[in-house]
Formats: C-alpha cells, structure tokens, sequence
C-alpha cells in the first residue's frame, strides 16, 4: 500500500509538472532575471507566431494582467500573420519583406506608432491623404491615439490597456487599405517589461474582428550601471 501511495504522489507530481505552462516558468525567472526572461518570453512569442498557434496566443492573452505601462518607447514585433480580413492575404507577404513597424511610444494617456523609413513611400499608396507622418531620427512617427485601462471589447472580456485610434484630431485614415481609424488595440502584460496586444477591426456591419497579435517590450540596455 505504502508503494501505491508513492506511486500515486509520483503521478500527480508529473501531472501538475505537465500543467506548468511556459508562461508559468518565464515567470518565475522573471523574479531573478527578469531581462532574460523577457528575452526568452519575446522568442516564444515569435515561435508561436511562426507556427500559427493563435490558440496558444488567446490563451496567453487571457491571462495576461492589465499594465500600469508601457511607459516611453517599446521595441515592436507582429506576431505571425495578419488574417480574418481580404487584405491580409495581400498585406501579409509584404510584411514578411519589411515589417515597416518598428513599435510605438507610450506618453501619459498618449501615444503614437512609430515606423521603418520606408513608410514614407508606402503610406501614400495605402494611406493616401494622410499627413500625421513625420521624420524623428532613424525612423517614421505617426497614427496617434489614446490609451487607457478598459475591459476587452471581445471575449475574453478580461482588463486591457487599450488604444483608441478614432479621436478627430488625429486625422487617422480609414481607408480600406489601411481603417486604422476603426482599429482598437488592447495589450496585456505578461512580464516585467513584456506585453501581448491584439488588433481588433469595427467592421462597417459593427462586428469586432480580431485581426492580429502583436508584442512590445522595453528596450534592452547593455550599459553599465552605477
């Protein structure tokens, strides 16, 4: 009996280990090495993008607490294709030559996005008649909105920080091509420093389509401390 006892603790001892997500393990390095947990979290993120596991994303997603930041300028990367409108399918080999997103800058209830320099040249064609581009250093700034914590606007209806593209005096376009105008994101921070956005489209039915996972992280720094 003692033996079976044993045996028993040893199972539920594997099956709580198999239940252990890698969520669960990044954050537990976060707590003593949080730069490299952020590092590490940013290349799971890519795989699962890679290999097409939205699932995996709306999983992390749900989980995901909502952020007292991001605060300042955040490194950007599209997680996996765009999908679920028409233009994705010409949008998404585009992206894969220059993903021309480069992140966006966080300012207290302000923010705007911030692009590679070929954006100068595609933005007419996508986005013709919008004038919010400008040059700042090495890259294209622009497409302000406002953001604040609000619940999710599609299930799982958890607490986001979320990025409001429509106020007027952003001259947002809304263009087919590029209706970033009716575009709502919402981030959620998985790590100190890590955070997993969705974009989500108003279609003009009013539905809320789920568009694309995105992921920001602060900026590593290698200088020394003192």
């Amino acid at each position: 009996m003692a033996t079976a006892g044993r045996n028993t603790d040893s199972a539920n001892d594997t099956s709580n280990r198999a239940r252990t997500s890698v969520l669960d393990d990044l954050q537990e390095l976060a707590r003593t090495s949080p730069a490299l947990a952020r590092n590490q979290g940013w290349d799971y993120l890519q795989q699962l993008g890679a290999a097409g596991r939205r699932d995996q994303l709306a999983a992390l997603f749900e989980r995901g607490q909502a952020p007292d930041g991001p605060h300042g300028a955040m490194e950007g990367l599209i997680v996996g294709n765009l999908f679920g409108i028409p233009e994705a399918y010409l949008a998404n080999p585009l992206l894969k030559i220059d993903p021309t997103w480069r992140g966006k800058t966080f300012d207290a209830g302000t923010g705007f996005n911030r692009l590679s320099p070929l954006a100068k040249f595609a933005m007419p064609v996508i986005a013709p008649g919008y004038r919010g581009l400008r040059r700042v250093g090495s890259e294209m700034v622009g497409f302000a909105f406002n953001h604040r914590i609000d619940t999710a606007a599609i299930a799982p209806h958890n607490q986001v920080r979320a990025l409001d593209y429509s106020p007027q005096e952003y001259r947002n376009p809304t263009f087919r091509t590029f209706p970033i105008k009716r575009t709502r994101d919402e981030v959620v921070e998985l790590l100190p420093g890590l955070y997993l956005g969705r974009a989500l489209l108003t279609m003009h039915s009013g539905e809320i389509r789920l568009i694309a996972y995105f992921a920001l992280r602060e900026f590593a720094d290698e200088s020394p401390r003192r």
